[in-house]
């Protein structure tokens, strides 16, 4: 589904440089949950941009779904993100001006759904992370746990090809972080394709296999968790 060969990211600071990725060859098939693995600095989340069709690099290509995408024009990488990608960060980009149900229900929106439709999709999502009781209220009155389950449910409303998460666990405990990455393990049980960048090692176990990175660069081509 997703292939690199020799990406870079520079960034260009007046005369100075810094090289965040260098020649990172990996290959992300259908159906896998893999993880990202690094300590602050190695280059997970600037991967992670990559990848996700946010960001381009500095040399290099990207494959996804067999297509080359670094080379895309920015309109194009958008339409093909909203139509076959979701992300869930760290920070937990909900709107507090919008229930619980209208933001789970805000991807849907960009796509020619009918409103009974659309409906179905966030009521089946609410009731799968256990969140229906909560269809009114706003996020901001909600815990970084259940607004998390939020921002998955609507990573998933769009049903995409991939979704990426970027220390999606990082501002849980350790019971929750457990709940919440058992949803991973479900939702790629039932086929979801799954890329987490995580430095915690008790998160990176629940991926079906690891890409230590270090530096910018990929330390080890792969490492199974255990």
């Amino acid at each position: 589904m997703i292939h690199t060969r020799n990406i870079q990211k520079v960034y260009q600071r007046g005369e100075h440089a810094r090289q965040a990725l260098q020649n990172i060859n990996i290959d992300i098939e259908e159906g896998e949950y893999v993880v990202v693995s690094g300590p602050s600095g190695s280059g997970k989340t600037t991967l992670l941009g990559l990848l996700s069709l946010v960001d381009v690099p500095s040399g290099g290509e990207i494959y996804f779904k067999g297509t080359e995408v670094a080379h895309m024009s920015e309109s194009r990488r958008n339409k093909l993100r909203r139509k076959h990608i979701a992300v869930v960060f760290e920070h937990i980009h909900l709107i507090d001006e919008l229930t619980v149900f209208e933001n789970i229900e805000m991807p849907l929106l960009y796509i020619s759904y009918s409103r009974k439709k659309r409906r179905r999709i966030v009521e089946e999502l609410m009731e799968r992370f256990r969140l229906t009781h909560l269809r009114r209220q706003y996020p901001g009155r909600l815990d970084d746990f259940i607004q998390q389950k939020i921002a998955l449910a609507r990573a998933c409303s769009s049903s995409p090809d991939v979704i990426f998460a970027d220390e999606p666990t990082g501002r849980l405990n350790s019971t929750e972080s457990d709940e919440f990455l058992d949803l991973f393990r479900e939702l790629n049980e039932a086929g979801q394709t799954i890329v987490m960048a995580t430095h915690s090692s008790d998160a990176a176990r629940h991926g079906q296999r690891i890409i230590p990175l270090y530096d910018g660069h990929v330390v080890s081509r792969v490492t199974e968790p255990g």
